[in-house]
């Protein structure tokens, strides 16, 4: 649901917290400062909510894979709640606990799943190794020659980016956050190393504290208050087919890191999303302002050769229509690590940002962490 531009005379001056960006991470701080008793609260979006990357999101819930406690528990954490917010907010999600299978196609890599799954288990998540064979009467479009095994998580699946986002938004509205699109922060003002207002094109709001949510600009937004957040825009594919007889919602989602692919059914036939090998970084210099539900033309002459493996994977694919070929960004960190925390030098000043294409699936842990 969309509204008029608020006016200089709607922002308020003043407000305990600001949240900079609209994004799944910046509504799901604000839910989280809200279920925790934080009413006077602002988010403040330069257009409309899910616009920068959100919108665009594979939207895949799979918790398995993880050698970090603290990631698992967000996952497991966001999964419950996605699972929740339809019956708390009246507004759906999408979630869907259709299933994922991770496929092992080499000694090596099953080693190292056997490994994460016991891991995973001991943080609470049910996975259970299954072989070939069970991975095609979960999966049955997939080519199993060659896979060793299949790690399988029932729980998990996938849900809808957008809904997820409006969810917690109207959440956070409902215990009196006020979220404002369409309100471009251009900066922050800085007095004796600690926060002192948000500067907007509107005029400035006051706060005690800030919460960079800004996503890909997170990077460009601190530098212009001297706050260093190294993040990178890259390029990010999935291809969706035209409808395939016998795919329906469903279908597990299905991952094959041999074939640098993941997949899951799409309006009726079959999204096949893709991680090749070395990505290529999109607008280092800075992201335009301006790009919102924003698209990158496809490279196919690059992305042709992953592409066509990960088809080889899933051979029906390979005879179906194209209905779309999507590249758009998503923003990277160098050591695949978010940025959650306050940041160093500014008291009160706090970073969520810098996700590694994990920001619906951890989206619930991190806003429950910034705002803890």
């Amino acid at each position: 649901m969309t509204s008029a531009a608020p006016s200089k005379a709607q922002l308020p001056g003043r407000a305990q917290v600001v949240i900079v960006g609209g994004g799944v991470i910046g509504c799901s701080v604000a839910y989280h400062l809200a279920e925790a008793g934080w009413t006077d609260v602002v988010l403040i979006e330069r257009d409309k909510l899910t616009s920068g990357t959100t919108w665009h999101a594979a939207g895949l819930m799979t918790c398995f894979g993880s050698f970090s406690e603290t990631s698992m528990q967000m996952r497991l954490y966001t999964r419950q709640l996605y699972r929740e917010l339809e019956a708390k907010t009246g507004q759906a999600t999408g979630f869907s606990a259709v299933g994922f299978i991770e496929a092992a196609a080499d000694k090596d890599r099953l080693e190292e799943y056997r490994r994460v799954a016991a891991f995973n288990r001991l943080c609470g998540l049910e996975v259970h190794e299954i072989s070939p064979r069970e991975i095609a009467e979960r999966f049955p479009i997939a080519d199993i020659n060659g896979l060793e095994a299949g790690f399988y998580v029932p729980d998990d699946g996938r849900v809808n980016p957008v809904d997820v986002t409006m969810a917690l938004a109207k959440g956070a509205r409902a215990n009196g956050v006020q979220i404002f699109e369409e309100v471009t922060a251009t900066g922050v003002k800085v007095s004796d190393e600690r926060v002192q207002s948000v500067t907007t094109a509107l005029g400035d709001i006051e706060c005690d504290y800030v919460v960079n949510c800004t996503g890909m600009w997170a990077r460009q937004f601190g530098q212009a208050h001297g706050v260093n957040i190294p993040l990178q825009a890259a390029e990010h594919y999935y291809l969706i087919t035209d409808t395939i007889s016998g795919i329906d919602s469903t279908l597990p989602v299905f991952e094959d890191p041999s074939a640098h692919a993941y997949y899951r059914e799409e309006g009726g036939g079959l999204m096949i999303g893709l991680f090749e090998p070395v990505c290529a970084p999109w607008n280092v210099d800075s992201i335009p302002q301006d790009f919102s539900f924003g698209e990158i033309p496809p490279d196919w002459d690059r992305m042709g050769p992953y592409l066509e493996r990960a088809m080889q994977r899933v051979p029906i694919s390979l005879e179906a229509g194209i209905r779309k070929f999507f590249c758009g960004p998503e923003s990277f960190t160098p050591d695949l690590q978010p940025f959650i925390g306050e940041a160093p030098g500014i008291r009160n000043y706090f970073v969520a940002a810098g996700m590694n294409s994990v920001g619906i699936l951890t989206g619930g842990g991190v806003g429950r962490v910034v705002a803890n």
